[in-house]
């Protein structure tokens, strides 16, 4: 988590707002002070520091399982072209092979 200095906050003297950013968009965490309460901004300020940490970590694990399941999607697509291409290249020796068979047939026959 930032410290939380790294937030900029705004207050309306019943509740703290903190705000960052992650991935160029603004993220922003609240604190309300219950009305029986009395209103302390370094706890509202903790508060809500905290809130706005977890939004940005549920964001940058949401972000991170997106990509790791793209990757997964082309290492799988990668692994069956390579398949495909190794089938391809067996079967091509197995032709060269063939018809070099077939030529010394045809040149033992002459």
């Amino acid at each position: 988590m930032y410290p939380i200095e790294k937030y900029r906050y705004y207050t309306n003297g019943q509740r703290v707002i903190a705000v960052s950013t992650y991935a160029g968009k603004t993220v922003r965490g609240v604190a309300a002070c219950d009305p029986n309460d009395t209103f302390s901004m370094e706890k509202g300020k903790e508060l809500a520091a905290a809130r706005c940490a977890l939004k940005i970590a549920n964001k940058r694990l949401n972000r991170a399982i997106r990509k790791e399941n793209e990757a997964n999607d082309a290492f799988y697509q990668a692994q069956r072209h390579l398949d495909k291409m190794t089938t391809y290249a067996s079967d091509a020796w197995d032709a060269k092979y063939d018809a070099e068979d077939y030529l010394a047939e045809v040149l033992a026959d002459m």
